[in-house]
């Protein structure tokens, strides 16, 4: 192929393959050829440019720029220019242009001229430039700070950035001079852990900033390679603020506001993790519940201000003899605990609980008044007493009951030998207000009975408590907790509402309309409210105010007069009428009785008095009872003789002249739907010895089958309620009867008919101990706090052969002698015996 063939060749192929647009022009600059795509891209066939010089295809302001450097290319010096080219449209097009002399033989005979549309790439570029222009103007009204970092120097940083510095700029500052030097290492670590294409870091750190305070910062890094280099770059906030705001959502959570002492959620969770570590590391760890005795009275007499400045007093006091050793919380109003971790032997326990009780002994000032203050701590530790929260916890609770209950102002470790007894108080103190809650106090009647007739005059109402465990449980057994617990008056004015609105229902049935009796302790008679409380029951049930007799005891009388008597003086002008309960029992009786004729319209004497009277004529009981009978009839007062049992009390009483008794021979109290029943009749008939006798002694089941002439002493303690295992002591009761089905056992411990609580008996028969479990199937009020129960036993086949023969041994062994050898048998009287058990 010849040169001129390879020129040729050349030159088409930068004609039709060339993308964008070739032309060529004269040395008049007119265009001699086009490339199709000036068609294409501008608008323009080639027939349209032929012989047309390019600059008419140029704005006016462009042209002289283009002569200049079109002169300059046939000068043999190629050229490129940044201009613009007019559409077929008339629209202007960004275009760059390559202006090249076209050489032939040494000459330039014309341009070749390359046309490149930059329409697309200057709407890159602007759209590029537009986004940077958006970026910076978030980034420099950003209200975090915005950094980017070359090792720990700053090359770039948004206004916000240097205001969290407190500096108005800075050009390349090493970010390390403003962080807190306890944190630089920290900043150090977080970068070295950055890694390029991986997500970034969130890190802290405090920063001390140019006018020298201190804040909290959270920034957000992330590593990028930029020209290979590394780059940081990031955001930062001050977070001052929030952790504060937090800390105090935190206290809010976890601490007292009053005393500023952690609150009972942190006690929890506290002993949650040193249990933990107390089991990990092989350690023992005591806590103690704190109780303040009589906080409640102080709050009460003084107001919630004084007793708020004496729980800040107490709390410091405590705090101080506790020491770093021991963390102290306030779990409720008046109660405290503390947590005593790795600690190596009771006595030290002890000791520091001895220290908290003594440190109560000196005065607290809460301005002009000393006040003094005891304290009452049950103890439990871990894991002797539980190996779990909860059960040292309710331990703890139940060794603090005992110390409350024993006398305050000391101490209790918690036993697992706590007996049913204690173990029934406390379980009875944690349901007391899901009691009042669910309605389970309800009231019992005893009716009233006249001498004469047997005529039912009168009817006494005797609280009660259905529980759902421990069946229903008389007064004496709770009527203390309701108290502890500041219950009082609320309990009492519920209960008188219930009373009132009942004997109110049975008038409106139209049974006999008789007096109903409702005993008040000496605490509810200081509650300046008593007597509204009356009104307003008398109001809403519309009961006439005769039928409703308040009993009060003349010990309480006694101790609290003033305010006693102004009370029954305003319940007497409501036509409530008044009963001196439990008379005979208290100091100066006679003396004062005439102190308050004016206030009481019957006397009630002492049930004592009436268990010791006696055909026998030099009996002191005989001749007090009929001294007092004599002196209320001279006063013009009733009076009744409770607690009568016997038909010898009954005859005796007729004889001496009392008109009114009231007691076990007549009738036990009874749910309101059986007095109803025996109200309808009028009359309650006294059955004949021999029936009272059965009554008393018939055996319920036929596996009672040894009868004991005396009884045999005998342990019996929980097994289980409701399946769940319950350590608790041992409770001395007496069988009565023995057989392969069941037994037959006396105590003055009132139980439930329940299948589902299994109790433990152990009884020593021939030298040898032997242990009997079963549930109580039956359970009779024999005496007042004298129980007696059918227990059906909770053994196998096996374990009832194994017990066969040694009752048959004992029948048989019996007829010979009524008290054998190497038993457990008890010849005291067994109420007497009952009774010491109690004290």
């Amino acid at each position: 192929m010849t040169k001129h063939n390879v020129e040729d060749t050349f030159y088409r192929s930068l004609f039709e393959h060339n993308p964008d647009i070739v032309l060529y022009l004269d040395r008049e600059g007119v265009i001699a050829k086009a490339h199709q795509n000036l068609s294409r891209i501008m608008g323009y066939s080639v027939e349209d440019v032929s012989v047309v010089p390019l600059i008419n295809y140029l704005p006016m302001h462009e042209q002289d720029r283009y002569r200049k450097n079109f002169l300059d290319v046939l000068n043999g010096d190629p050229k490129s220019m940044e201009t613009l080219f007019i559409h077929s449209d008339g629209k202007h097009i960004p275009i760059n242009m390559v202006l090249i002399p076209a050489i032939v033989e040494g000459q330039v005979t014309g341009v070749f001229v390359i046309i490149k549309d930059q329409s697309e790439l200057q709407s890159i570029e602007s759209s590029l430039l537009e986004s940077e222009l958006k970026f910076k103007g978030i980034v420099e009204e950003a209200l975090v700070g915005v950094y980017i970092l070359k090792d720990t120097h700053l090359l770039y940083a948004n206004p916000h950035y240097f205001q969290l510095l407190g500096k108005s700029s800075a050009s390349y500052l090493n970010i390390l001079d403003y962080v807190h030097p306890e944190d630089r290492n920290e900043v150090l670590s977080a970068f070295a852990s950055l890694k390029e294409g991986e997500k970034g870091l969130t890190h802290y750190a405090r920063v001390i900033r140019e006018d020298g305070n201190e804040i909290k910062v959270e920034a957000h890094s992330k590593l990028l390679l930029i020209d290979k280099e590394p780059i940081i770059m990031g955001t930062i906030i001050d977070i001052t603020e929030r952790e504060e705001n937090w800390k105090k959502i935190n206290f809010l959570a976890y601490y007292d506001q009053l005393t500023e002492l952690p609150n009972r959620k942190s006690f929890e969770e506290s002993l949650e993790k040193e249990v933990v570590i107390a089991k990990t590391l092989d350690q023992r760890l005591a806590i103690m519940y704190l109780d303040l005795d009589r906080f409640k009275s102080i709050n009460d007499t003084f107001g919630h201000r004084v007793g708020d400045e004496l729980l800040i007093a107490i709390s410091k006091r405590l705090q101080e003899v506790l020491g770093d050793g021991h963390r102290l919380f306030r779990i409720s109003g008046d109660e405290f605990a503390i947590i005593s971790p790795d600690c190596k032997t009771i006595n030290k326990v002890i000791e520091m609980a001895n220290q908290l009780i003594s440190s109560m002994k000196e005065q607290f000032l809460v301005g002009s008044l000393r006040l003094f203050m005891t304290t009452s701590i049950g103890i439990s530790l871990f894991p002797a007493d539980g190996e779990d929260t909860i059960s040292l916890m309710k331990n703890a609770d139940a060794a603090l009951h005992i110390a409350k209950s024993e006398g305050k102002n000391n101490f209790r470790v918690y036993s697992s030998t706590m007996d049913i007894r204690t173990f029934r108080t406390f379980k009875l103190g944690a349901d007391i207000r899901s009691a009042l809650e669910n309605n389970q106090l309800e009231y019992y009647f005893q009716p009233k009975v006249s001498t004469e007739d047997y005529k039912i005059i009168g009817a006494e109402a005797l609280i009660r408590w259905n529980h759902p465990e421990w069946g229903v449980l008389s007064p004496n057994e709770f009527i203390s907790i309701i108290e502890e617990q500041g219950l009082t008056a609320e309990v009492g004015k519920k209960m008188n509402w219930k009373v009132a609105k009942q004997i109110k229902v049975w008038h409106e049935m139209g049974l006999p309309k008789i007096p109903i009796s409702v005993n008040l302790s000496a605490k509810r008679f200081l509650d300046q409210n008593l007597v509204p409380n009356f009104q307003e029951i008398l109001a809403d049930t519309g009961l006439d105010p005769q039928f409703l007799e308040i009993e009060i005891t003349e010990t309480s009388m006694l101790e609290n007069e003033e305010i006693v008597l102004e009370t029954l003086t305003n319940l007497i002008k409501t036509g409530i009428t008044i009963s001196l309960d439990d008379f005979g029992t208290g100091y100066s009786s006679l003396s004062y009785l005439t102190k308050f004729k004016n206030y009481i319209d019957t006397l009630k004497l002492d049930r004592s008095f009436i268990t010791h009277l006696s055909s026998d004529e030099e009996n002191e009981s005989n001749f007090i009872t009929q001294t007092i009978i004599k002196v209320a009839e001279r006063m013009k007062m009733s009076f009744v003789a409770e607690g009568v049992e016997t038909y010898e009390q009954f005859y005796l009483l007729k004889e001496m002249g009392c008109k009114i008794v009231q007691g076990y021979l007549f009738s036990k109290p009874l749910p309101a739907s059986e007095f109803e029943e025996v109200l309808k009749k009028g009359t309650i008939n006294i059955p004949h010895d021999h029936e009272l006798e059965q009554q008393m002694v018939e055996e319920r089941r036929k596996d009672f089958r040894v009868p004991l002439d005396y009884p045999l002493s005998s342990s019996m303690t929980l097994s289980r309620i409701n399946g769940r295992k319950v350590e608790v002591g041992k409770t001395v009761v007496l069988i009565e009867s023995l057989g392969i089905g069941g037994l037959r056992f006396l105590t003055d411990l009132r139980l439930t008919v329940n299948p589902n609580i299994i109790y433990s008996f152990e009884i020593v028969l021939f030298g040898e101990t032997i242990k009997l479990l079963g549930s109580i199937i039956w359970m009779e009020e024999i005496k007042p706090d004298i129980y007696q129960y059918g227990l059906e036993y909770a053994i196998d086949e096996n374990e009832r052969a194994e017990i066969t023969p040694i009752l048959d041994k004992l029948a048989s062994e019996l007829r010979k002698d009524p008290v054998l050898p190497d038993c457990s048998f008890v010849t005291e009287d067994r109420y007497t015996f009952i009774e010491k058990l109690r004290q």
